[in-house]
């Protein structure tokens, strides 16, 4: 009987020591994964824009990045994100902006020579139409009024 005790004793311990090695694995990879380590596609910018937006437009700006629109309903949002070809390097001018018509105007934008991407940048337009873009070096480009309503 005590040697019945023994091995399950140790097969608990095993299992639990397998359980938790892998468990410490998948924990290192989180936590080593870099925070900017976000898709560059349009899902990648809707979830940086936060919870609840949905991706609704882009512009490609010369295959060196892509301008995105996302929308939650009541919040336009904007990211122009590096291709991945481009991730990691700074690229000057890196843009995003957004603008609401005159009812009442609203106005948000975010430059810089970034590695990843510029923005997000968002405005309050339920029922609005907006005007939208970025870029960087490379180009910038821009869209509206659109999105209305």
């Amino acid at each position: 009987m005590w040697e019945r005790l023994i091995l399950k004793g140790k097969s608990i311990i095993k299992r639990a020591a397998v359980t938790l090695g892998a468990t410490s694995l998948v924990t290192a990879a989180f936590l080593t994964t870099p925070a900017n380590a976000v898709s560059d596609d349009k899902y990648g910018a809707a979830a940086l824009c936060g919870s609840g937006y949905q991706p609704l437009d882009a512009i490609t700006v010369l295959n060196s990045s892509t301008v995105y629109l996302s929308y939650n309903g009541a919040w336009d949002c904007v990211v122009t994100m590096h291709n991945s070809g481009t991730w990691g390097d700074p690229t000057p001018e890196t843009s995003a902006w957004v603008d609401t018509t005159p009812n009442p105007p609203a106005s948000q934008s975010d430059s810089g020579d970034y590695s990843y991407y510029a923005g997000p940048v968002k405005v309050y337009a339920p029922g609005q139409c907006i005007y939208w873009g970025g870029g960087d070096y490379w180009g910038h480009y821009s869209e509206g009024p659109n999105h209305c309503g």
